[in-house]
């Protein structure tokens, strides 16, 4: 997988934690939402140019199981204002990164022509 972003003022600092798919929405102008996934995406950066990915299946206590391996990920400046994620799997899938602020995340994937739209995650509270 590999994440483009098209400003220099973004706080990669930012992309670590717990997110939450929110919506999907298609380049036909439909879109998909998820009210509650229970599949949350946990970014951990171990230093300014490495990290990893977990998906992760959130439990109703708060907890977390994981339920595939980790992929690490490089994140490769190649221009002032161009930021890479590049993540190791078996097929690299390209976003943008279109938009990343404490509470949201905007990836755009280029081969799918979709942007997926991520909230930090919360835990249920019952």
């Amino acid at each position: 997988m590999l994440l483009t972003g098209c400003s220099s003022q973004l706080d990669l600092n930012q992309l670590e934690g717990y997110w939450q798919i929110q919506q999907v929405r298609f380049q036909n102008g439909s879109s998909k939402e998820f009210n509650y996934a229970s599949t949350v995406d946990f970014f951990q950066r171990i230093d300014d140019k490495k990290g990893i990915l977990k998906k992760l299946d959130a439990r109703v206590d708060g907890k977390f199981f994981a339920n595939e391996a980790e992929q690490r990920f490089s994140i490769v400046q190649k221009q002032k204002d161009h930021i890479l994620i590049q993540i190791e799997g078996e097929e690299l899938i390209t976003y943008e990164l279109k938009k990343l602020t404490p509470e949201e995340l905007h990836l755009y994937d280029i081969k799918l022509s979709r942007l997926l739209i991520y909230s930090k995650f919360t835990p249920l509270n019952f």
